[in-house]
């Protein structure tokens, strides 16, 4: 019962060690091994401590005679030692599967134009579902022109052409060249079988639930698309297919909806007792029998009388053989005469993860044969919306932030392209099913002219053994996913990522010269100290920083006509945040220029404090700015106008004894109108800020600290409260109402124009309320700055919030006479060069 402590207490010390300072090690499966030992070691001796404590307790009670109480210690120390035990005495959870060689350690022979290469693109614009609303595969949650981007992308860079019809010319050409058929790229009416994965297609009458674990009709229509229109394949030469299952309606529906003839013509083959609806039954070939230690099988007509085959697989694990790749899609290619007809049922018990490794496995022999593997033009992986498992919904990725996974991949090599989908899945913390020993086949499929399981392949069974199907190799890391190609070590796989740059985008990072059309392609590519620079014009779609400190700008931040002019719009489809920063960004992220005005909160801030700057938040359907998990940002120049939420608002989160709050740092900021408080929870530092007109109180914060400030026309009412807080320190700040502090004063401000609603100027539509953005420089007779004439004038009084401020806060940039007295102002112009000025009287006179 020993041995499970002494192995935590090791586990915890070595998790301790290697994840501390560094905590993305936490994802290595090696510590994912080590974490259950380590929890169950802290639950071992907190369980220990507890009952050594309460039987103490128990002793103290009987001595004082208290034998009721000291019962009832006797009782928890009892349960607290039992507990502890049967900790110990349990086997472990069920550690994630760990690979048996060592990372970037190659076997097999690589295949392909780039031999080896698996290309991997990932577009989070692609899927907006947000798990409710319609279906997965609706168009308006799965965007069919960034697919189209992303297979485009995926095939030009597989074979390293520049455009989509070099690319699958060498492709073709490529195929009929290794297979001795001669310099040839496609040619009229070879037929072509593409090979999809409907295992969930059993019993669902072709409609599916919301959730379900299916291709994605997008990504089929995509593929399809680039055969009849760029390959030239007419669609009578094609055969989609899964000839143990039925193939679904928004899949057929997809197709057939497309006028074009050639889509009118694309054939659909599906399980015999299934045909219906114009999908065709699936007839098998005996002249083409496939030998496997579960028994003869036989493969479908429309494969055996294609010319190539295109395997269109799924990303997702299984629960008997740990991964469903490209190997496992060919379960829907076998008709057993004696084992069910049209089903995979009798291979079940020949490959399954708890099998040990070196041992035979069926998927070997099965996509071995020559009319499997031999006429497999691509291999590719659909990972738009990966399931939980075979049977299971779709989910989100915790490797991905708690998002999609938005992913295909694309390879000639089919071992190579099945061990970097397992390489993924084992590192997703929610593929609790990639377990046991699902690598077996590709160790025995790399090797398989010599396997350490010292089976002879022979899937036709003419004494011809199979030569190595591909190479194997796992990933240095989680983090950089780096093969041996891409480390330059050794011949095995090479995992490539598309570039999204373009010739001449708007969006440009001025670092390394690159440009892009979308800000989020550019965000993705950027290195750390990278500054990217953003061309005026409205931009709809979600921007994610993913941890990276860059700059992202305008090229003229400072001014108000540019900053109006470049609109982060976010995507009116997926909704949530415009800008998030959710992944440790500090200071050195810097976001500075934009108007932001999307569907729900305009920036979301989590355990990130960026800098935010020059920047017209306004009109977003959620809160301008949300803050969790201790964001401290500093936001300065900003205007956070007519937000359907607060202002700025924080969530505080309670963690064991301790409190996690947000301190934001605000400055020279005008924060009006909002829809409800100005400022919400946390403990902001507010200096130099115009706080006006919303709908509850100007801040509503746990302890605020307010500092030149200007809080006014906040919850107009009875109860017109600026400020709502137990705990505010406010000095030398306009309070409206009054406040108790340094400095405060209590006067009408005197804005050169506020901003009100209007019932009628609306760009929506009309006797819809609309804020009108107003001037919050202060009155003076001696001089104000004009936004609108770029020129100073003056006005017929002065503000009182004119040299009002903090006589020791810096005013260097205020302008000033001869003999002037420098003190700060109030409000968002304070300390800046558009303060407006003093009234001196004495032999200066006027100043102009």
């Amino acid at each position: 019962m020993w041995v499970f402590p002494i192995l935590g207490l090791f586990s915890l010390i070595w998790f301790l060690i290697r994840v501390i300072p560094k905590p993305s090690r936490a994802t290595y499966p090696c510590q994912r091994f080590a974490a259950p030992f380590a929890s169950g070691f802290v639950i071992w001796i907190a369980g220990m401590i507890g009952s050594a404590l309460a039987y103490r307790r128990a002793r103290r009670y009987l001595i004082q005679s208290r034998y009721i109480v000291a019962g009832i210690c006797i009782v928890v120390s009892v349960m607290a030692l039992w507990f502890s035990v049967s900790i110990t005495g349990r086997a472990p959870a069920q550690a994630a599967f760990t690979p048996s060689e060592s990372p970037n350690s190659p076997m097999g022979v690589a295949k392909g134009i780039n031999p080896g290469r698996v290309v991997w693109v990932r577009e989070p614009a692609a899927t907006s579902w947000d798990g409710s609303t319609g279906a997965w595969w609706d168009d308006d949650n799965t965007d069919q022109d960034a697919v189209d981007y992303m297979v485009s992308k995926t095939i030009q860079t597989l074979t390293a052409e520049p455009s989509d019809e070099q690319a699958w010319d060498a492709l073709f050409r490529h195929f009929n060249q290794t297979r001795g058929l001669g310099d040839a790229g496609y040619r009229p009416a070879e037929k072509i079988a593409i090979k999809i994965n409907m295992n969930q297609e059993n019993s669902s009458g072709g409609n599916w639930s919301s959730s379900m674990g299916t291709p994605s009709p997008h990504v089929i229509y995509s593929l399809l698309k680039q055969l009849v229109n760029v390959a030239g394949v007419p669609g009578s030469a094609i055969t989609i297919y899964d000839a143990s299952r039925y193939i679904g309606n928004p899949i057929y529906d997809k197709i057939r909806s497309d006028p074009d003839p050639d889509f009118q013509n694309i054939n659909f083959v599906v399980k015999t007792s299934l045909a219906r609806n114009g999908r065709i039954a699936a007839s098998h070939d005996t002249a083409n029998p496939l030998y496997t230690r579960a028994g003869t099988a036989y493969l479908p007509r429309c494969v055996t009388g294609a010319d190539y085959l295109i395997n269109m697989a799924l990303l997702r694990p299984h629960t008997l053989y740990g991964i469903t790749l490209s190997a496992k899609n060919h379960f829907g290619s076998v008709y057993f005469p004696s084992g069910g007809g049209w089903t995979p049922a009798p291979l079940h018990n020949h490959g399954g993860r708890s099998n040990n490794m070196n041992t035979y496995n069926c998927l070997v022999n099965l996509n071995g044969h020559r009319h499997l593997s031999g006429k497999t033009l691509l291999y590719f992986v659909d990972g738009l919306y990966p399931a939980l498992h075979q049977s299971g919904s779709v989910i989100k990725w915790e490797s991905f932030g708690d998002d999609w996974c938005s992913s295909m991949f694309a390879s000639q090599d089919p071992v190579a392209i099945d061990s970097v989908g397992l390489d993924f899945m084992r590192n997703e913390p929610r593929c609790t099913e990639v377990t046991g020993n699902p690598e077996n086949y590709l160790h025995e499929a790399a090797w398989a002219d010599n396997p350490l399981s010292g089976t002879l392949y022979d899937p036709e069974g003419d004494g011809t053994p199979l030569a190595s199907l591909g190479v194997h190799e796992h990933w240095n890391n989680p983090v950089d996913k780096k093969y041996s190609r891409n480390l330059g070590t050794g011949n095995g796989i090479e995992l490539v990522v598309p570039s999204f740059a373009t010739a001449d985008g708007p969006i440009e990072n001025i670092t390394s010269g690159t440009k892009y059309d979308h800000i989020r392609h550019a965000i993705s590519e950027a290195e750390p100290g990278d500054e990217i620079v953003i061309s005026e014009g409205v931009y709809h779609e979600n921007i994610n920083f993913n941890g990276k400190n860059i700059t992202l700008s305008l090229i003229d931040p400072d001014s108000p006509a540019v900053v109006a002019c470049t609109v982060l719009a976010g995507n009116l489809s997926s909704g949530g945040p415009v800008v998030t920063f959710a992944t440790g960004e500090d200071a050195g992220c810097v976001l500075a220029g934009f108007t932001i005005s999307g569907p729900e909160a305009a920036i979301y801030c989590s355990g990130a404090s960026p800098a935010i700057s020059n920047c017209r938040i306004e009109n977003n359907g959620g809160n301008g700015i949300e803050l969790r998990e201790g964001s401290n940002p500093v936001i300065t120049y900003c205007e956070i106008n007519s937000n359907a939420g607060s202002g700025i608002e924080m969530q505080a989160r309670q963690s064991g004894r301790v409190t996690i709050y947000n301190y934001p740092i605000i400055t020279n900021c005008i924060i009006a109108a909002n829809f409800q408080s100005g400022i919400s929870g946390g403990m902001p530092t507010i200096t130099n800020c115009t706080i006006v007109a919303h709908t509850r109180s100007g801040i509503s914060s746990q302890r605020p600290t307010v500092t030149n400030s200007i809080l006014y026309y906040n919850k107009s009412g009875a109860d017109d409260v600026q400020i709502e807080s137990d705990f505010a320190t406010v000095t030398y700040s306009n309070v409206q109402g009054g406040w108790p502090g340094q400095g405060n004063i209590d006067a009408v401000p005197c804005f050169a124009e506020p901003g009100f609603w209007s019932l009628t100027e609306t760009p929506i539509e009309m006797n819809v309320a609309f804020w009108i953005r107003g001037d919050y420089h202060l009155r003076s007779r001696t001089g104000r700055w004009n936004p609108d004439s770029q020129t100073w004038v003056l006005d017929v009084v002065s503000s009182p919030c004119i040299d009002a401020g903090n006589p020791d806060s810096d005013c260097s940039e205020e302008m000033l006479l001869p003999g002037d007295e420098c003190i700060i102002n109030m409000g968002a112009y304070g300390g800046t060069p558009q303060a407006s000025m003093s009234w001196v009287v004495g032999d200066y006179g006027s100043r102009w």
